[in-house]
């Protein structure tokens, strides 16, 4: 792709005297920084996104505390018998030698 753009003097100046000094040109230079930043700000944008997954999750972990044992007891029987269930399907599908879930 190719794009025009228009430099200050002074931007200029400098972005040539960088690109001297790393043996390559000018718009050799430019593309390169270009890009860097282009990727920069796509990781910025990726960890906002993940951020707000996080406070979601968050979120959902506060309004579900409890402290009524019978409640608590009950979630782990439910997450042991997920795991168990997660295990039983890898060992027969894969073999003995299947990968599992320890807790």
């Amino acid at each position: 792709m190719t794009v025009a753009i228009s430099l200050s003097p002074e931007a200029e100046r400098r972005l040539t005297s960088q690109a001297e000094r790393q043996g390559i040109d000018l718009p050799t230079l430019a593309s390169r920084v270009l890009e860097a930043e282009a990727g920069r700000l796509a990781g910025s944008n990726q960890s906002k996104r993940n951020q707000a997954t996080l406070d979601l999750l968050a979120q959902w972990e506060r309004e579900e505390q409890t402290s009524d044992p019978a409640e608590i007891a009950r979630r782990e029987r439910e997450v042991t018998e997920f795991i168990e269930g997660i295990n039983r399907d890898r060992t027969e599908c894969e073999g003995r030698g299947a990968r599992k879930i320890i807790r």
